[in-house]
């Protein structure tokens, strides 16, 4: 009866112990399918355990190779000399050939171990970097596809929402006060647009190759944009001088250049005080690049923040930021347009006395064909900050 009743128990505990290895199991079986940072690490692990191993062999070979190499230069060595009966003067020097040659052959010998170490290491750390960061790649993809799922889903009801605004503003019987809430609502929406737009260009910035370059008027983008920015202009009173001199044409993408000049012009603007004056300046430097300079006269920025002003999402002084309704990716969003047209930015500012932005694009160039820009070998793009505190009059 004990006898049997040990049994049963024994038989229950392998049950007990079976089950937690078969949920263990399914739990690791799941958790490397689902789990992409766990899945890299044990494919990292696999490895340099296969690396290892590898190696291993290839040392023991390589060293087998070079022992029966040697073992058979010196047995062959030895069996010349016991074979000539009379030796002559230059056999009296086979030792040294012996040795000659067992050393030529140690040498090649280390040298293809050697070798084939270092192929294998090469070939082993790039499979080993792909797979460390192969969810971080991943992630970064869904997270950028995911962010232009959501704004090209956000431009349809905003576009919506602000059709019926401006339709009930065209009505007479429009109250003051309700008139005022509208046009509240319109700046809202027109700065929810142009952070959609930002994410955007963030998105399509991940593949550059695929944005299509060709001649572009810098005056005319200008004018454009100036004319969007017609409301924030008048609302502050501001006044635009705008002077273009000789050539104005630069190698670009329009849509990207209107970013580029909109966020800088509506820094400016928004951040000079009531009644100043915006100076915009586009003109060639003879170095085969076109100026444009934006200087206004605002409230600058810190010599603390100058460093920073090019960080996704940086907001220098969170209360004036929030006052301006500014996202933080304005500047990140330039820097990164310039950085493509093969540019230069620099941003010249000092506290409380104003802020010049000059930016440098290549110039326009005649187009051919495709070619002509997979031929081109474009300067390094430079982004630069001037810390002197003092701007030019």
């Amino acid at each position: 009866m004990s006898k049997t009743s040990d049994e049963n128990s024994l038989t229950q505990a392998l049950r007990g112990y079976s089950k937690q290895f078969g949920a263990s199991g399914i739990g690791f079986v799941r958790k490397y399918r689902y789990d992409p940072f766990f899945r890299t690490e044990l494919n990292v692990v696999l490895l340099q355990i296969l690396y290892t191993i590898i190696i291993l062999a290839l040392v023991g070979e390589g060293f087998d190779i070079l022992y029966a190499n040697v073992s058979s230069e010196i047995i062959t060595g030895i069996a010349n000399n016991l074979v000539s009966p009379n030796p002559d003067p230059q056999s009296t020097s086979s030792s040294v050939l012996i040795a000659a040659n067992v050393e030529d052959l140690k040498t090649r010998g280390l040298v293809l171990i050697s070798a084939g170490i270092a192929a294998i290491t090469a070939i082993f750390g790039y499979l080993m970097t792909r797979l460390a960061l192969a969810p971080t790649k991943n992630a970064l993809e869904a997270q950028k596809q995911f962010i232009g799922n959501i704004a090209h889903e956000l431009r349809t009801p905003l576009s919506i929402i602000k059709t019926n605004t401006e339709v009930r503003l065209l009505d007479a019987d429009v109250t003051k006060a309700a008139r005022e809430m509208h046009n509240d609502n319109l700046e809202e929406l027109d700065r929810i647009s142009d952070i959609i737009n930002n994410l955007l260009s963030l998105n399509v910035l991940v593949r550059p190759e695929k944005i299509p370059f060709t001649n572009v008027d810098l005056g005319h983008v200008v004018d454009r944009m100036l004319r969007h920015l017609t409301h924030l202009i008048d609302r502050k009173n501001l006044t635009v001088s705008v002077q273009a001199n000789g050539y104005k044409e630069v190698w670009g993408n329009a849509t990207a250049l209107e970013q580029i000049v909109m966020n800088v012009i509506r820094n400016a603007a928004t951040y000079s005080a009531n009644g100043s004056i915006i100076r915009v300046t586009i003109e060639p430097d003879y170095r085969g690049h076109i100026m444009l300079s934006i200087e206004d006269k605002g409230i600058g920025i810190a010599e603390k923040d100058l460093a920073h002003i090019f960080e996704p999402f940086y907001r220098a002084d969170q209360s004036r930021a929030r006052k301006s309704g500014g996202s933080g990716l304005g500047l990140a969003i330039v820097s990164e347009l310039v950085k493509l047209h093969h540019g230069h930015i620099v941003i010249k500012s000092a506290k409380n006395d104003g802020t010049t932005v000059s930016i440098s694009l290549p110039c326009g160039r005649s187009v051919d064909t495709e070619e002509t820009r997979t031929k081109l070998e474009p300067e390094r793009p430079e982004i630069r900050m001037d810390y002197s505190g003092t701007l030019p009059s």
